[in-house]
């Protein structure tokens, strides 16, 4: 009887399938568009989700929202995605204001689609509700390059092997890291070459920012892009020298990748 046991086990008595679990795990740019008169906010920042389908992570808003939620920049989000790719979670402000995301994942994770949010609470996001969808943005990882004219006698070219780190900080936010930049024309602005500042140079959702100390140990170049879909080929933003000779200058112009 035991071995007709095992074998009625072996049979498959005892081998049912794990549901499937539509995961959302990355750097994700989530779009609500307002049906009211909070326009269109963005929520950027790393999500992951657990094998019981448990979605949790760290994420910031840009739009009118931002004023609405106040201090706390870092915004929890949490929820659950259940076996038909079903995403139902909720992001929490400040003064017990939440915003409810609803919505379809797509199989791989990648997508969010007909979605709906409302928000809740004492304060200005309250009654608020509209459209969402959503995107994961891929990895800001790879050799970019670009060209900024700061100023009329100014123009420095920038190569950048950068690699974006695999999870998220407690911030929400992924840090990206490099080695071997190279700078041409910057000489004049403290720039012979550069080293990126890890701690200062981060991916959230669409956006990327990169920060690089000069040669001369004061001088110091920023770069603010941001990506408009899930492609992150094209970094479309502007340079600023933050310190030095050339503090003060900017540029726009972008980062691109082949």
């Amino acid at each position: 009887m035991a071995t007709l046991g095992f074998l009625l086990a072996g049979c498959g008595g005892n081998n049912t399938p794990p549901i499937p679990i539509f995961a959302m795990n990355g750097n994700f740019s989530i779009s609500a568009t307002s049906s009211g008169t909070t326009g269109v906010n963005i929520f950027n920042g790393g999500i992951q989700t657990d094998s019981a389908g448990r979605v949790t992570g760290t994420v910031h808003v840009q739009g009118s929202l931002l004023f609405c939620f106040g201090v706390p920049l870092d915004l929890p989000l949490s929820g659950t995605i259940d076996s038909a790719g079903h995403l139902n979670a909720t992001i929490t402000g400040s003064s017990s204001q939440t915003i409810t995301v609803n919505a379809k994942t797509s199989p791989d994770g990648s997508t969010l689609s007909d979605g709906s949010y409302s928000g809740n609470g004492t304060g200005c996001a309250s009654g608020d509700h509209g459209s969402v969808t959503g995107f994961q943005v891929q990895a800001f990882t790879g050799t970019y390059s670009g060209s900024f004219s700061p100023s009329s006698s100014t123009n420095i070219a920038l190569t950048l092997p950068l690699v974006q780190s695999a999870s998220a900080d407690s911030h929400g936010s992924f840090h990206i890291n490099a080695s071997n930049v190279t700078v041409t024309g910057g000489a004049a602005c403290g720039f012979s070459s550069a080293t990126l500042i890890p701690a200062a140079s981060i991916a959230s959702g669409v956006d990327m920012e990169v920060a690089l100390l000069g040669s001369d140990n004061l001088s110091v170049m920023l770069f603010f892009g941001a990506v408009t879909d899930a492609n992150s080929g094209v970094v479309q933003g502007q340079i600023l020298i933050d310190s030095g000779p050339c503090s003060g200058q900017s540029a726009p112009g972008s980062l691109s990748r082949p």
